[in-house]
């Protein structure tokens, strides 16, 4: 995940001064006078590159032509850090990036109220998006009010806000293309994990054998794999694991977790795993990231301090039979 605490207007706007003032673009070069006046040099060149502004080339620093206008905009302003302001802001939000699926999710907790946008978050959430939200408020893109309880967009920016939010629908076509793909990625991510399970019990063939994808052939299982623990049980048979596998956004690992699936991992306890593996490509992942948990009902669902539980759905029956009351 991007460590926005390590980011702020400030360093954007000292790199954006020595790069204007350069014709020297090595990276070396760039990032001794970036330190004499600011921090955090990997942190700031990492942010540009995500949002297409720069290219870092045989360690030399390209600047790209949105970048380049911006600085010809930059020389001699007579506010620069608020049109470097501006133009983060609208590189950031009005842009899709690399961020945008968790500026995406940090945004959906926001709810109109009193005609401003706003969001009181639980205290797993303000450590979940602190780094974020204290970058938004460094470009004065939301404040806190004045109990410093809730996060609140700035009115002038309700509309970049709003249309960021409709930016962000999808017509049911696209729904559907973007389920089917998810489905794909998922089927991906888990022969990506049998694959690490068999070279992880490699010096025990015969358990590598039995490894199963048991999603292929029952999807209400509950878990996607079975495989080996690579440990002797107290009945001297193997240790079976029971594993469910997620494919994953390296921003915050954030995951699905169906009714199913917590009620098998709340039933084979110890022997019932997460894999959270991050998506960085078309059917390609990050498994030196790969985060396993073990016995996820315990450690997530009835404790998970780390974890910011959402409620996306909620399911409804009636209790009792209305027509006959009302006939």
């Amino acid at each position: 995940m991007f460590q926005f605490e390590k980011l702020s207007v400030n360093q954007i706007l000292v790199f954006s001064e020595i790069v204007n003032e350069s014709s020297l673009f090595q990276k070396e070069f760039v990032e001794k006078r970036y330190l004499r006046n600011s921090q955090n040099f990997g942190e700031t060149v990492e942010f540009l590159q995500e949002l297409n502004l720069i290219k870092i080339s045989e360690n030399n620093i390209i600047l790209k032509p949105k970048y380049k206008r911006f600085l010809e905009d930059f020389k001699g302003a007579h506010k620069p850090r608020e049109i470097t302001k501006e133009f983060i802001l609208n590189s950031f939000i009005n842009h899709k990036t690399p961020f945008s699926e968790y500026l995406g999710k940090f945004f959906s907790h926001f709810h109109l109220k009193d005609k401003h946008y706003e969001f009181t978050p639980s205290v797993s959430e303000r450590l979940k998006y602190s780094g974020l939200r204290n970058f938004l408020i460094d470009l004065e893109f939301l404040y806190l009010d004045s109990t410093e309880t809730k996060y609140i967009i700035a009115e002038a920016y309700s509309p970049t806000y709003a249309a960021f939010k409709q930016s962000n629908q999808v017509s049911p076509e696209e729904f559907l293309r973007a389920q089917q793909r998810k489905d794909e990625i998922g089927k991906a991510a888990e022969i990506q994990i049998i694959k690490y399970e068999k070279e992880r019990l490699s010096q025990l063939p015969d358990l590598v054998k039995r490894i199963e994808h048991t999603a292929l052939r029952d999807v209400s299982a509950g878990y996607d794999i079975k495989s080996f623990d690579g440990k002797l049980g107290e009945d001297g048979n193997p240790i079976q694991r029971y594993i469910e596998v997620k494919a994953v956004s390296s921003q915050d690992y954030g995951f699905n977790w169906t009714r199913n699936e917590v009620e098998k991992s709340e039933y084979y306890n110890q022997d019932y795993y997460l894999y959270l593996l991050p998506v960085v490509g078309k059917n390609a992942f990050d498994l030196k990231s790969l985060k396993i948990i073990k016995d996820p009902y315990s450690n997530i669902y009835e404790q998970g301090s780390e974890w910011a539980r959402t409620c996306e759905v909620l399911a409804f029956s009636l209790t009792r039979d209305y027509s006959k009351e009302n006939s």
